[in-house]
């Protein structure tokens, strides 16, 4: 499928982690169009890190799919999961700019064991979501294996941008939710 430039910045990077193999579909949609309960976990300003656990009521881990890193960014692909039953609930890609972190903090976020945003709450960074887009993605074989559903006919998501306090840019992700 082909997508314009414009969405095509907007997805970025999940394309950057999908080159050999392109997105099945993607669709565009507004926030109102987003069915529930996507609607409630995907439209709003904070953390889906903290959504997540809420809504699964334990703590979310990462798996690490892909990763590549430059002095000045950190890209990885991941499928979190909660903790005690290992089920895959987010499939994400994400690009990390690693000169507004260090010590510590960039340190784990490096080791790729736990969400940003978690990280980010936990040493009380003050940062804010800005929702860039919402987009129903066709499935394919390769996302219905991250959240191991043979069956599933597409997942919801949305482009988003961590933003530090003073607007400065921490992240762009593309976030896709578990059907």
């Amino acid at each position: 499928m082909r997508v314009s430039p414009r969405k095509n910045d907007l997805l970025h990077p999940l394309t950057v982690f999908r080159r050999e193999q392109p997105l099945a579909s993607v669709e565009f949609i507004e926030p109102d169009q987003m069915p529930e309960p996507y609607r409630t976990l995907l439209v709003h300003d904070g953390d889906m890190t903290s959504r997540l656990e809420q809504l699964y009521g334990d703590t979310l881990v990462l798996r690490c799919l892909s990763c590549e890193s430059s002095p000045e960014t950190y890209r990885r692909e991941v499928v979190l999961t909660v903790e005690q039953t290992k089920l895959p609930v987010e499939y994400g890609a994400i690009e990390i700019q690693l000169q507004a972190f260090e010590g510590e903090l960039r340190a784990l976020i490096e080791d790729a064991r736990l969400p940003l945003g978690g990280l980010l709450n936990r040493f009380g960074v003050h940062y804010r979501s800005r929702p860039r887009a919402f987009i129903r993605l066709g499935a394919d074989s390769a996302m219905r294996s991250y959240f191991e559903l043979p069956h599933a006919p597409c997942f919801y998501g949305r482009c988003n941008e961590l933003l530090s306090a003073d607007g400065v840019l921490l992240a762009q992700i593309v976030e896709l939710l578990r059907p």
